[in-house]
């Protein structure tokens, strides 16, 4: 395709490769599951065995070696051009994956030897595709860095009570790390988290997953019931209060990729609507709907929107991927980590509304078919939508928080 965005290291370019195997077979099923509201458990299955999943593990533990978030995110648009459902999945595991990777690094770099073998047992485990991961951090009522979910601390164990809801991949999850609160001994909460093993008595995935787009995503509701977890499997973070450095760093690199899933999108939506305008019209003596010039302008506009945000998410990537250079937290100054955000938020919403702009242009072009249900423009008609719900932040606090970065004013004042 012309313009699109490729991968700048070895590692990744072999990941892209991967994904684009993949995107025929996610074309020929997205309409099933979407109709049926069915868990891609087929595409995973097929992401597991050509080691797509694996991607961001080190190359010692079976992964391919992937660090650069940038790439990630290029190989999750081109999972996209087949299936949303599928390029957010998986996306969310190779996030939690990569992770993981960090976490071991700090543990083995600090020198606490049992974390750091706690650490490496599951990136075999990871590796080999034989452990799936799921974050479970939305919660109704809550903000994105304010759990409700509370674990409260036993001995040796947390009990862990609360529901969350959008846990993409709980339908195949071996684990979930939950977003929690513990009670902080000087007053107040604390930010934590908790990995919680499927099959936890009291942990329940709900089965409730029926949306407008992205139905194949197996974004379930989570309700844990005094859960018992192992104190070990308990991280114990920073007060509650505004986000600090370390909170938007962390959060970028989770969600930062997960913009390929919009651009994918609207490149999938695009290259439909030019197939429709060069196909030779059925009725004689027609000329084909390219040679319409309000055709070319729409097919332009959907250019121009493309080549922009291509271009922000890729100088946005490389400055994800600078910020992660530097292994120490304590090297990413609050003034820094601002910037970054402020770049991945700018390009948020681009790709959210790219995605949306884009398939409405090429519905345009394409004409009543692709009103009907069973058209490809009406999964991804819906699949663009969810990419403006998916935090931090929405719209209504990703323009606040670019502005007041640009005008050096603080983004979390009230």
């Amino acid at each position: 395709m012309f313009g699109e965005l490729t991968a700048t290291t070895a590692a990744g370019r072999e990941l892209v490769s991967l994904a684009e195997g993949h995107v025929g077979t996610l074309v020929e099923r997205a309409g099933r599951h979407d109709r049926d509201n069915t868990f891609v458990a087929d595409n995973f299955a097929d992401l597991r065995d050509s080691g797509v999943l694996a991607a961001c593990a080190p190359t010692r533990h079976g992964g391919l070696g992937v660090r650069s978030l940038h790439d990630v995110l290029v190989a999750v648009s081109r999972l996209a051009r087949g299936c949303g459902s599928t390029a957010i999945c998986a996306n969310m595991h190779m996030a939690s994956v990569w992770g993981q990777v960090r976490r071991w690094e700090r543990a083995e770099a600090d020198g606490d030897q049992a974390r750091a073998a706690q650490l490496d047992a599951i990136l075999e485990a990871l590796g080999g595709s034989d452990l799936i991961m799921a974050g479970a951090s939305t919660e109704p009522g809550a903000t994105w860095n304010g759990a409700l979910t509370e674990a409260v601390r036993k001995g040796d164990e947390y009990v862990v009570t609360g529901r969350k809801t959008f846990v993409t991949n709980s339908a195949v999850a071996d684990s979930f790390n939950v977003a929690v609160r513990v009670a902080d001994p000087d007053g107040g909460w604390r930010h934590a988290e908790a990995v919680v093993l499927a099959g936890t008595p009291g942990l329940t995935v709900l089965g409730d997953w029926d949306a407008l787009g992205m139905r194949g995503s197996g974004s379930h509701g989570l309700l844990l019931e005094d859960c018992v977890v192992p104190a070990d499997r308990v991280t114990v973070g920073e007060p509650f209060g505004p986000p600090t450095p370390e909170d938007l760093a962390r959060s970028c690199a989770i969600n930062f990729p997960l913009l390929g899933a919009s651009l994918g999108i609207a490149e999938a939506a695009f290259q439909i609507a030019v197939e429709h305008a060069t196909r030779v019209p059925r009725q004689p003596g027609r000329a084909a709907p390219a040679h319409h010039p309000s055709v070319q302008r729409e097919i332009a506009t959907m250019e121009l929107d493309l080549a922009a945000t291509r271009g922000v998410l890729e100088r946005s990537g490389r400055l994800v991927d600078a910020l992660f250079a530097a292994d120490d937290p304590a090297q990413r100054s609050e003034a820094a980590v601002r910037d970054v955000v402020r770049g991945w938020q700018t390009a948020k919403l681009l790709a959210n509304r790219t995605a949306v702009s884009t398939v409405d242009r090429a519905m345009t072009i394409c004409g009543g078919a692709s009103f009907s249900s069973r058209h490809p423009l009406s999964r991804l008609y819906r699949d663009a939508r969810a990419g403006g719900f998916m935090q931090p932040f929405g719209s209504l606090d990703g323009y606040p928080y670019i502005g007041r970065v640009a005008l050096g004013l603080d983004p979390h004042a009230d």
